[in-house]
């Protein structure tokens, strides 16, 4: 399934979220670990990126402990690039246990439980500040290709601000709450994908006629609106095997990140609804074969 273009290796930098996805059954006191990669939203999209042979270049500030370096060293193990990623006594790691295990009534059940590895259950990223943000950017040789953003962080609107004035693909997939913050993100963003669980109200996008939303419906399929369109529905791709969801909507984006790569990366206005649909329809079709495995990349390690 690897597909890498030979010819030309496109780069996405990758903001956000890289916390380590500690995934977990757990059978009445006995607990067996069966799954433990970078995850979040931006590690999950930069590592199939990579997967999918493209050059990534996650932008992480993570701590100094353990996991911390375990995290960068499974980046590499994907085939990141991991200059921009920092290990430091102010950066931030996050463990997410998830815990797959059978309720009282028989039915499977997920428990979510983030915490840090030096103790204490709360999340704890680290964003770029603004001047880590333009010193990075500054540092940069070479352009990349696509930006690549989960949070709306500032230090990550400054990053998507320059890239946008640059002509790079400015690509944001929320995981925040609407506010001042998050409305700034999407004006200097080209695409912005989210699901109707975090964000069912789109009256947010109305009134731009320069970018690409899509939102995910879960078993519904998804639904888009280009440029000053409507809003248009594609039907789902159905999976009877289904096992676990999580990482679909990572496979979703970075799916449809590389097949926009495969047909030349085109401007949003340049964009046509043919090539845009088939692009999210393949998207579709991997992030529903990917749910037939455990953990969110279990699609590459089955």
């Amino acid at each position: 399934m690897n597909t890498e273009n030979e010819t030309i290796r496109l780069t996405c930098l990758g903001a956000g979220t890289f916390p380590l996805d500690n995934l977990q059954e757990k059978n009445g006191k006995d607990v067996n670990i069966i799954y433990q990669h970078v995850g979040g939203t931006a590690g999950n999209v930069m590592t199939i990126l990579a997967w999918y042979g493209w050059h990534t270049l996650p932008a992480a500030r993570l701590d100094n402990s353990e996991v911390g370096f375990f995290l960068k060293a499974d980046m590499e193990a994907y085939g990141c690039d991991t200059h921009l990623v920092s290990n430091t006594s102010d950066g931030g790691t996050t463990i997410l246990d998830i815990i797959h295990k059978t309720g009282r009534d028989g039915k499977p059940k997920t428990a979510y439980i983030a915490h840090s590895p030096r103790g204490g259950r709360f999340v704890n990223h680290r964003f770029w500040t603004l001047k880590q943000a333009r010193e990075l950017y500054d540092s940069l040789k070479k352009m990349p290709d696509v930006f690549f953003f989960d949070r709306c962080a500032p230090g990550n609107i400054l990053l998507a601000q320059l890239f946008h004035k640059h002509g790079v693909l400015v690509y944001y997939e929320p995981n925040e709450r609407v506010d001042r913050n998050f409305l700034r993100a999407v004006e200097v963003s080209d695409i912005v994908k989210f699901s109707n669980e975090k964000h069912a109200d789109v009256s947010f996008t109305e009134g731009y006629t320069d970018k690409l939303f899509v939102q995910t419906l879960n078993q519904d399929g998804l639904r888009y609106r280009l440029r000053n369109g409507e809003w248009k529905n594609l039907a789902p791709v159905w999976n009877p095997n289904a096992k676990d969801g999580d990482g679909a909507g990572d496979w979703t984006s970075s799916t449809f990140i590389h097949v926009l790569g495969q047909h030349g990366l085109p401007r949003i206005n340049d964009l046509m609804i043919s090539v845009l649909e088939d692009c999210l329809m393949e998207a579709q079709r991997v992030a529903s074969e990917s749910i037939s495995y455990i953990g969110a990349k279990g699609l590459i390690h089955h």
